[in-house]
């Protein structure tokens, strides 16, 4: 009985809520109306756009282009190219009694038909070349602070084993000087090495030997102070830098061209990255 002054107020909440419904459901309709006739106005617009047209080709005035003339450097005959090119040549293996007691001899196959002489060391494939001591460091490199120094001074151990840098005849094998025992080789791609200061010489002249083949062995006979080889490079009887053909740091053969050139009685060796797109003889550069 103590609850029945709370009815009239439980009836008034009643109403107030049905209402409070009854406007919350009223005012989510009127919102659903609005958004639909919004997106009804939008769409309609959309519909009603221009076509969308593609870019105009752009015009350009017709202009006559001259191409200036070019001379493109001449290239040798093809079968020549080849000639001068091959990894093997011609090479004098019927030795002279100067060939075989001198290290400074040409040979007469070299410039026979031409002042230029290419070898390229890119041709020679992996197994027909060899590091002549393997696992040597330099001592003295080529010119070096003596600067007549006429090639590369190497060194491992006391009677370590010398091998031929490449296939080829063995021309010299003796005593000579101050290179004490020395070795010369000549090879068929037209170079020839030489191994001096040698313990032992293991090989005779005429011998054939193979790229990689034993060919001496490590001393300090001549002039030299301590065991170790004396390595050159020749071209007709000529040194050059043996840095042109090994990479003495990687003990690895040089993938580049020799140019090798005979003006009067001077001979010059050049290397180059690629074999050169011409090759100019003595009445072209006299033009």
């Amino acid at each position: 009985m103590q609850f029945l002054f709370l009815l009239p107020l439980f009836e008034i909440f009643l109403r107030m809520k049905f209402r409070i419904k009854k406007y919350v459901y009223s005012g989510m309709f009127l919102a659903v109306l609005l958004l639909s006739h919004s997106a009804q106005d939008v769409y309609g617009k959309k519909k009603n756009l221009p076509p969308v047209l593609p870019p105009a080709k752009p015009s350009f005035p017709a202009t006559e282009i001259t191409i200036p003339m070019v001379e493109f450097p001449k290239y040798p005959e093809t079968g020549k190219l080849e000639l001068l090119a091959s990894p093997r040549k011609m090479i004098t293996t019927d030795f002279t009694s100067r060939e075989i007691n001198h290290i400074g001899v040409g040979d007469a196959a070299r410039f026979q038909d031409s002042d230029t002489e290419i070898i390229d060391l890119s041709l020679i494939q992996e197994g027909d070349y060899a590091f002549p001591l393997p696992g040597a460091k330099v001592i003295s490199p080529y010119g070096g602070r003596r600067r007549h120094h006429s090639g590369y001074d190497i060194k491992t151990c006391p009677n370590d084993t010398i091998v031929a840098a490449f296939d080829g005849v063995v021309r010299l094998s003796k005593p000579y000087a101050a290179y004490g025992n020395v070795i010369v080789i000549r090879h068929y791609n037209g170079l020839e090495t030489v191994y001096s200061h040698n313990s032992k010489n293991l090989v005779k002249p005429g011998d054939e030997v193979k790229a990689g083949m034993p060919i001496a062995l490590t001393g300090h006979t001549g002039r030299a102070t301590t065991a170790h080889l004396h390595f050159e490079v020749r071209f007709n009887g000529v040194h050059f830098n043996p840095n042109y053909v090994f990479s003495f740091s990687h003990r690895k053969l040089k993938r580049e061209c020799l140019i090798c050139r005979k003006k009067g009685n001077h001979i010059s060796v050049k290397p180059v990255k690629a074999l050169p797109l011409y090759l100019i003889d003595d009445k072209e550069q006299s033009k």
